[in-house]
């Protein structure tokens, strides 16, 4: 009799632990759904199904806040670990003028929930409304770590911020410790924002404990700059991100001798090597340094002007000085360096002698003068001359070092 009956209690046992875990597959198939029906139905398997609770009590806070507050309370009981219950209950409460309850539910929320998605823009919308925009950027730069994509909805309110003085403190917490996604924002910024004052204010207030700015940020600020025309500027920032090395190449112009590796904007060297042309900076004999700028020609008809450097002249009287070679270089009317203002007049203020043929490392020097107006920029630039198209056919090497601007008066 005692066998029978301990192997009734245990068929009882089995039999319970599959009744619950119907109940449980019904109720869960059900809030799945994500209908109000569904959420019904859930309930009348299992009552107290927290996630069909909390379904239930969002759907009735607008019209029934009492109702749907007693909904939550037992979600809330039945799952103490979801932030979103406490959420809703908060916003019940905020609406009916509890704000100091609706607080206490955030922080709780703000503990339990720090990485999801929906509690983070809900708690961001809570802090919003109860005027603590600080909180509201916490949030909100949280879920840009965990939400990417966010980015198109919250970078626009970033922007908005700092466009305006009043606000522009709230985002002091940023500026002093950039979260990863700063970059991204001070990328956007530089082409959305309406005023230059504003990305100078990102750029300038940013701490770096140290460290020099990033190539994107500085590759971005100095891109609106020059967009701008703000050429000072510009030179100025360009300065400011250089390292020790780097300011060791600065001169009239930066890295002449082709030593160090391009940035390929601001104030360095930007060259490209396009279809029929090896543009690079390799050792070759005869060099000071070690390493030349070469370039190599494939017989294919190019306007050549690939190589090129933005320099910031004030008006007076220099000498622009260097060492070329060409080898085999076989093209109408030959390779030089020339220089022109960068603006509406782009009058050409130098140009060297051309280089064709085959010959040793030989020097090459030539004065100019910058003007005292409409010349606030200058660019100089290599390339093949020529006026008709089958003049820019080229063939052959050239090397060039230690090219060197001197300011004479």
């Amino acid at each position: 009799g005692q066998r029978v009956f301990k192997g009734g209690l245990l068929l009882l046992l089995v039999l319970i632990m599959a009744w619950r875990a119907l109940v449980n597959g019904l109720a869960n198939y059900y809030v799945d759904q994500e209908t109000p029906e569904a959420t019904a139905g859930a309930l009348r398997w299992r009552s107290d199904h927290p996630a069909a609770l909390y379904r239930s009590g969002v759907a009735m806070s607008e019209y029934d806040p009492a109702a749907a507050e007693s909904l939550l309370q037992d979600a809330a009981n039945a799952n103490p670990a979801d932030a979103l219950t406490y959420l809703a209950l908060a916003e019940i409460w905020q609406r009916a003028g509890f704000q100091d309850r609706a607080v206490e539910m955030v922080k709780i929320a703000d503990v339990l929930g720090p990485l999801r998605t929906p509690a983070l823009a809900r708690s961001a919308a809570f802090w919003l409304q109860a005027n603590r925009p600080d909180l509201a950027l916490e949030r909100w730069s949280m879920l840009l770590r965990t939400r990417p994509a966010m980015a198109t909805q919250l970078f626009p309110v970033f922007l908005q911020l700092a466009e305006n003085p009043a606000t522009q403190a709230l985002l002091q917490p940023l500026l002093a410790q950039p979260p990863e996604w700063w970059d991204r924002f001070f990328v956007y910024a530089t082409t959305h924002a309406l005023r230059l004052e504003t990305v100078a204010y990102l750029y300038h207030h940013r701490h770096r404990q140290g460290a020099l700015p990033s190539v994107a940020e500085q590759q971005a600020y100095l891109g609106w700059l020059w967009k701008e025309r703000r050429w000072l500027q510009a030179y100025l920032v360009w300065l400011g991100g250089l390292d020790a090395q780097q300011q060791g190449a600065l001169g009239h112009i930066y890295n002449g001798n082709f030593e160090l590796p391009m940035t390929h904007f601001g104030f360095d060297w930007r060259w490209s090597s396009p279809r029929g042309v090896t543009v690079e900076a390799i050792e070759t004999y005869g060099t000071r340094g070690g390493k030349a700028l070469h370039i190599s020609f494939n017989g294919e008809r190019l306007r050549f002007r690939h190589v090129q450097q933005y320099l910031y002249l004030e008006p007076g009287d220099y000498q622009f000085q260097g060492r070329g070679r060409p080898d085999s270089l076989k093209a109408e009317r030959g390779l030089r360096w020339t220089l022109h203002c960068v603006s509406r007049d782009t009058r050409r203020l130098a140009e060297s002698e051309a280089f064709v043929g085959s010959e040793e490392w030989r020097n090459f020097t030539v004065a100019f003068i910058v003007p005292a107006t409409d010349c606030p920029l200058q660019l100089l630039q290599l390339e093949l001359e020529g006026r008709a198209e089958l003049e820019f056919k080229a063939e052959g090497d050239a090397w060039f070092d230690d090219l060197l601007i001197s300011r004479l008066r």
